[in-house]
């Protein structure tokens, strides 16, 4: 049984077609991907689980990544690329 890479990051990302690829990617190098795919599945994935980095879309449908970055940095220091 293997273990659970120590490092989660939550990628955010409208496209599913570059959401998928970064998960892959960085999947096969180690890390423990979660991906949302707005804002508001976003805040839903935050509010039950914990990440180390978060790689958020500026241009999103509804909320984008400015808006959700602004109001994350209010209540949790996790960096946001």
């Amino acid at each position: 049984m293997s273990e659970q890479p120590d490092i989660h990051l939550l990628i955010v990302d409208d496209d599913e077609r570059i959401r998928g690829l970064l998960q892959k990617f960085l999947a096969r190098h180690g890390f423990w991907v979660t991906a949302a795919r707005d804002g508001a599945h976003a805040r839903r994935l935050l509010a039950g689980l914990e990440f180390d980095l978060i790689v958020m879309d500026v241009m999103m449908p509804g909320e984008d990544g400015v808006s959700l970055t602004r109001d994350l940095r209010t209540s949790m220091d996790t960096p946001i690329l």
